[in-house]
């Protein structure tokens, strides 16, 4: 008999877990990639300022992503296809794959 919360398997009973479904995850997600969002003042405002055109924008990349309940991995996309994590049966949650970064960026538009 084998204590514990009977899903969690025991990597000591001789039996590799890598070979059945139990590293298998729901790894479904959804995600905000993009958004830009720019605002062309008036050109009166731009003539005052001594400007043709005047222009501020924010630009975001990866706002927002939002995995399966329970997902372990860091990266649902990420996957290396060479070298040592070549294998799907590399023991551990997706080795070789990166954080997704998020990116604000603030800008003005001028032309004179």
């Amino acid at each position: 008999m084998f204590p514990g919360d009977g899903k969690t398997p025991y990597a000591s009973n001789g039996y590799n877990w890598l070979l059945t479904d139990y590293v298998v995850e729901d790894a479904s997600y959804y995600s905000l990639r993009d958004i830009n969002f720019g605002f062309r003042l008036p050109k009166a405002i731009a003539k005052s300022l001594k400007f043709n055109t005047l222009r501020l924008y924010v630009s975001a990349q990866n706002l927002y992503y939002h995995t399966a309940k329970g997902y372990r991995g860091l990266n649902p996309e990420g996957r290396f296809s060479s070298g040592p994590y070549n294998t799907s049966l590399i023991d551990g949650y997706q080795r070789g794959t990166f954080p997704i970064p998020k990116t604000l960026i603030f800008g003005v538009d001028i032309n004179f």
